[in-house]
């Protein structure tokens, strides 16, 4: 075979790979099939060299991601007003940045020589969620569909997601596909020994989630239950600002919540920006929205823009405003991770002429206080603006603020009928497990839903359609081993990684190759360690509760 026919063959293993990929995750909802996704990717970057190789997962990072975002294109063509192509080209450049990942996840691990390591499954699941966390952290962070949200409707095994977080699904998954490649690849006993090791970790795991599974539906049955009632108000993204609507846009929100009113909810949600309107300001709308709280004698939750005039500048704000059954304001919360060149552009001093899609003035700020808010002066609440709900951290910080279950305020319909909608509900499960925290989640246009601290969806709305939706969630005051240690799991095999990566690069010899055998199995040992502590503590903390 000549070497151009063995690398088209190999390309078309690594764009395999990405399809398969693209349809573990929603809208397609194939999950079985990311257990499956990476073995085309790993024979075809097999035997090849470093270089080659982060061609190869550069490629199928493209596919992968182009198959994912291609959404992106209709929110910065139909409300960002920019043209086609350089609307392609923006998408382009962001496809580029994601794909970088995958392809350094190929080259480190033919240059580090992984696939003759006696560890290699258990090294690749370490360097692929290294690389999760950088890609959800650096320049400003983008955590969007991680490998291990692809799982969020097997309740079962997303459990252990209030262990280790997102992070723990993806390695875990990662570490499969590597057992199941090094079992066909080598058929050897190593294989089959490091096979066995996963086979038995994941039962664990699965039997942690039956237990928990059993034990939260338990649990919930007698903690004290909050009525919600969700307003999904289907508003035209398109004629939402214009004043010609603002009177019809109110109405519409009016109507729904007097007909949520009558089943006596104890909390009114309104999405995102749900008001067109600087509520701040005094004016005929501002009042008609407190006079109907006092009508309907329900607090409320609702979104709008706000501003803060400075001595330089004028500063805009995503926000949130919470007001009492009375029809007065007491708390408002500001959104503090904005969407980059959704609501604010970064320098922008360089790229003055491009506009930011979700700002109607100019770009949005960031708040300064990550905060809960109160309802009926003693149950704190977290609110998540839009794409908050996607960062694992903020969910995290709330409930660390003794927020005894989160609310979710969107308004995806820049997304139109794609899988975004989709997409983005699927990640609000995760936050619900990792926290265990009941979530409400309103959206404009859809995805409206209540989700249990299990991961449960109870309800959820249709797309582009009027509705009211009323459930209950439950107060919850436990935390988490998650909520209490954080992404511990990923700064562990950060740290593994950078080990790995020096002493290769230090001694290549055999006694750097049995540095860092020894320093891998310490590594794991102290993180199963870690782990079987974390169980052992919330289960004591459990029967303790139950004793009492």
């Amino acid at each position: 075979m000549s070497a151009n026919t063995d690398m088209w063959k190999r390309s078309l293993f690594s764009l395999f790979s990405a399809g398969l990929l693209v349809l573990s995750f929603p809208a397609f909802d194939i999950y079985p099939l990311a257990w499956v996704s990476f073995l085309p990717l790993f024979w075809s970057i097999k035997g090849i060299s470093a270089f080659s190789a982060f061609q190869q997962g550069f490629g199928a990072g493209m596919v992968f991601f182009l198959g994912l975002l291609y959404w992106l294109l209709h929110a910065m063509t139909v409300y960002g007003h920019l043209s086609f192509l350089f609307s392609i080209c923006l998408l382009k450049l962001l496809i580029i940045y994601l794909a970088f990942y995958l392809g350094v996840f190929c080259y480190l691990i033919v240059r580090l020589e992984l696939f003759e390591c006696v560890f290699f499954p258990w090294l690749t699941g370490m360097l692929w969620v290294a690389l999760e966390y950088l890609r959800g952290h650096l320049l400003t962070g983008f955590p969007w569909e991680h490998l291990g949200d692809s799982q969020y409707r097997w309740l079962s095994f997303i459990q252990g997601a209030d262990i280790g977080g997102v992070y723990l699904l993806s390695f875990l998954i990662m570490t499969a596909n590597a057992c199941l490649f090094l079992c066909l690849e080598k058929k050897n006993k190593t294989a089959f020994f490091n096979a066995a090791f996963f086979l038995g970790l994941f039962l664990a795991l699965l039997s942690y989630g039956h237990y928990k599974l059993r034990f939260w539906e338990t649990k919930i049955k007698h903690l004290p239950h909050l009525k919600i009632a969700l307003i999904q108000g289907n508003i035209d993204e398109s004629k939402k600002w214009d004043p010609a609507f603002q009177t019809a846009t109110l109405k519409t929100y009016a109507e729904l919540s007097l007909k949520a009113a009558a089943q006596k909810p104890d909390l009114l949600v309104w999405p995102e920006t749900a008001l067109p309107f600087y509520f701040q300001q005094p004016s005929p709308f501002r009042e008609f929205v407190l006079n109907l709280v006092k009508q309907i004698n329900v607090p409320l939750l609702t979104g709008s823009p706000a501003y803060e005039i400075t001595s330089q500048k004028v500063k805009y704000f995503n926000r949130a405003y919470f007001i009492n059954k009375k029809g007065r304001v007491v708390d408002y919360y500001d959104k503090v991770h904005l969407v980059p060149f959704g609501e604010y552009v970064p320098c922008r001093c360089l790229l003055k002429f491009l506009p930011a899609i979700a700002a109607q003035q100019g770009d949005f700020f960031p708040g300064n206080c990550l905060k809960p808010l109160i309802l009926k002066k003693k149950i704190p609440f977290g609110v998540l603006i839009c794409f908050e709900g996607i960062f694992s951290e903020i969910s995290r910080q709330l409930v660390q603020k003794e927020a005894s279950f989160l609310v979710n305020i969107t308004n995806d319909a820049w997304f139109g009928r794609t899988s975004a909608p989709y997409q983005h509900f699927s990640m609000l499960v995760l936050r619900a497990v990792e926290n265990r925290r009941g979530i409400a989640r309103c959206a404009n246009t859809g995805f409206s839903a209540f989700i249990l601290p299990t991961g449960k969806i109870t309800q959820r709305s249709e797309l582009f359609k009027p509705e009211v939706l009323i459930g209950t969630l439950p107060l919850v005051e436990e935390k988490t081993f998650y909520m209490l240690h954080g992404d511990i799991l990923a700064y562990l095999c950060l740290c593994g990684i950078f080990i790995n990566i020096l002493l290769f690069f230090i001694s290549p010899s055999f006694f750097g190759s049995t540095l860092r055998i020894l320093s891998f199995v310490i590594g794991m040992n102290i993180l199963i360690t870690h782990y079987l502590i974390g169980i052992l503590h919330l289960n004591l903390l459990v029967h303790l509760k139950l004793e009492r």
